[in-house]
């Protein structure tokens, strides 16, 4: 099932496939790691290399399990949104997991971990303002959810004090409330949430009180 989901300035209905309603009825443990006996899966690909894999795999495993495929339709024409034929090429897999590989490890004191096409949102403001002390990782697997790529990267940042979740959905929509108790049950991380606040509908509706919104949690998210 492959689903349109982004926060583009759009009608509410428009802006979301209630992926929180996907994850509320998946069986994923929030105090043991996942393994392949989750009820289904549920993934955010940011790059086409990415949604390659997802359903590559899904026709060469010798199971069957539905896939929920969260698919924003601006990483259609997003110029950052690109994959080589390399990215695809035999010994190549999905990536539960994918690291920032444009910061030194050894500089970072801030760790930002997104799923979906807000990352190329933050990545796009940590290069305006000029930030280097700041990992943006993303989370491509919800569930199951990756809790040995993710204590993996966590390792590579000594140095890190602050651990952020950014996401573009309100804070009781979208997968906050799945990705929290398992960073602190499964990757002994505490993190602190940068997003909309709670809300009755998934978007505004009005493009003035979007772009404010929009703005806000970008902030919000870089001043944590």
């Amino acid at each position: 099932m492959i689903l349109p989901h982004g926060y583009d300035g759009a009608g509410p209905e428009h802006s979301s496939c209630h992926i929180e309603r996907f994850l509320q009825n998946s069986s994923s443990s929030e105090t043991v790691p996942d393994g392949d006996d989750v009820n289904w899966y549920i993934v955010n690909p940011t790059t086409p290399a990415q949604y390659f894999h997802v359903l590559r795999q899904q026709m060469i495993r010798n199971f069957r399990k539905p896939v929920i495929v969260v698919g924003p339709k601006v990483l259609l024409r997003h110029p950052a949104a690109t994959s080589t034929l390399l990215d695809m090429a035999p010994g190549t897999h999905f990536l539960p997991v994918i690291g920032d590989l444009d910061v030194n490890p050894d500089n970072v004191k801030k760790v930002i971990f997104v799923s979906g096409k807000h990352y190329y949102t933050l990545v796009g403001e940590r290069k305006a303002r000029g930030i280097t002390d700041t990992a943006i990782i993303r989370l491509e697997s919800l569930c199951p959810f990756p809790t040995l790529q993710i204590n993996a990267e966590l390792m590579k940042y000594k140095k890190a004090k602050k651990f952020v979740w950014s996401q573009e959905e309100h804070r009781n929509m979208g997968a906050w409330f799945f990705v929290h108790p398992r960073f602190e049950n499964l990757c002994s991380t505490k993190l602190e949430y940068a997003g909309r606040d709670v809300s009755g509908v998934p978007a505004s509706g009005v493009a003035q009180v979007h772009k404010a919104e929009a703005q806000a949690l970008i902030n919000q998210t870089f001043a944590l």
